[in-house]
């Protein structure tokens, strides 16, 4: 993430927080595969780092579907910044630059009180 995506506070996403966490390329081919599960660890008005069995490449256009424990249905748009390995559970790593939100919408307003909910990353 460039720098100034990282000013922003990120928090974490406890295991269970989250009813489901799903991604999915964009695209011909990506659209045919369909969601895969992934695991949020952290979060930010700016992007999320996600676990997940899917490789995807730096430039990569994402969606990520989180529903809550509600049975809200969030949707983000995004793009691979960063990649990697997790070495403890061999899944891939992503960092997700997040696409702007409308200021009304549930997306922006979710990710505008994340602090409400969740402990911040230390």
């Amino acid at each position: 993430m460039n720098a100034s995506s990282r000013r922003h506070t990120r928090y974490v996403i406890s295991e269970g927080a989250l009813l489901s966490q799903k991604i999915k390329g964009k695209g011909l081919v990506a659209g045919l595969l369909g969601w895969a599960d992934c695991r949020v660890r952290d979060l930010s008005i700016a992007g999320a780092m996600i676990l997940t069995e899917k490789k995807k490449g730096i430039g990569d256009a994402i969606s990520m579907k989180l529903i809550q424990r509600n049975g809200d249905e969030l949707q983000f748009e995004g793009r691979v910044v960063n990649c990697g390995t997790d070495h403890r559970s061999g899944n891939f790593q992503l960092g997700i630059a997040l696409s702007e939100q409308a200021p009304e919408s549930r997306e922006h307003i979710f990710l505008h009180s994340l602090g409400e909910s969740f402990p911040e990353a230390r």
